[in-house]
């Protein structure tokens, strides 16, 4: 089997990475090393170290962002790093299945691919895994200019070399870092791509800190430098489907300027998940 360095950039979040960690630790097939990058406004190094030996993860080591902050440059700091032929990241609030790596890797080796990426399922607070986002069915740049087909930071394992090739993920971007590696992936040409189709990677939906919160200046940051690299390869099409999926899902345009959105319009994604979640509470009060 082909070496596999897991890297997980964390930031100030001990009891994630916790979780993040074990799950790691509970891989049917363990990576050969797992890099730690500390991303905290302060060093927190030692709170992560601490929490590595807690959940025995053999391999693991604990180094601090070099490069620039966020998860791009905490990303790109691992993969400098690392010496196995195959990147695999998470991050510190989300979780792998036990035969997560063993599936990918596997189909990897056999197939000889260069890059694998599973959908996910999404927990929330009620402890309920949903389906999320399937991930793509293939590399194509239109797929990634005005949305996220499905390849994140949690579900994404490649080549080390071809990482290197097109240069890691981009340190300009705050937010959008993970569809702007699937636009270049896909302008590389001749990626030996998988979507390995089984959810297993769990995505967690909780209230604290997160790249995605809508208006936030991680997001706004986000997207406008997204969209400063990449509006010359859109049509006028999709630059009107960037700017909706910018107003609804972020409550800004695409040059990162707050939008007064109506409530109704921003939490409108969200109805048929609240329903269902309520569907639930019902059901579990009537037994």
């Amino acid at each position: 089997m082909l070496r596999v360095t897991a890297i997980v950039p964390t930031c100030d979040r001990p009891v994630m990475l916790e979780r993040a960690l074990r799950s790691i630790a509970a891989q049917q097939f363990l990576p050969e090393e797992t890099i730690v990058v500390d991303d905290g406004e302060k060093n927190h190094a030692p709170v992560s170290l601490r929490t590595v030996k807690q959940c025995g993860l053999t391999g693991a080591r604990v180094v601090t962002n070099s490069r620039a902050k966020g998860a791009s440059g905490a990303r790109n700091t691992g993969a400098a790093l690392a010496t196995g032929e195959l990147l695999a990241f998470l991050d510190d609030d989300d979780e792998w299945l036990p035969s997560y790596l063993s599936q990918a890797v596997g189909r990897i080796d056999w197939s000889e691919l260069d890059v694998v990426c599973t959908p996910l399922l999404c927990r929330f607070d009620d402890g309920v895994d949903r389906l999320s986002k399937s991930a793509p069915d293939r590399l194509a740049p239109e797929l990634f200019l005005t949305r996220n087909p499905g390849l994140g930071g949690s579900n994404l394992i490649i080549r080390r070399s071809l990482y290197r090739e097109i240069g890691g993920f981009d340190e300009s971007l705050p937010s959008c870092n993970d569809i702007d590696l699937g636009v270049r992936l896909s302008l590389r040409g001749g990626v030996r791509y998988l979507n390995l189709q089984q959810r297993l990677v769990r995505f967690y939906q909780h209230t604290g800190a997160k790249l995605g919160t809508p208006a936030s200046e991680t997001m706004r940051g986000g997207i406008r430098r997204f969209y400063e690299i990449h509006a010359h390869r859109m049509t006028e099409t999709q630059r009107q489907q960037f700017r909706v999926m910018a107003r609804r899902f972020f409550s800004i345009d695409e040059y990162g300027q707050i939008l007064d959105v109506p409530r109704s319009e921003f939490f409108e994604p969200l109805f048929p998940l609240l329903k269902a979640r309520l569907d639930q509470q019902r059901s579990r009060m009537d037994k």
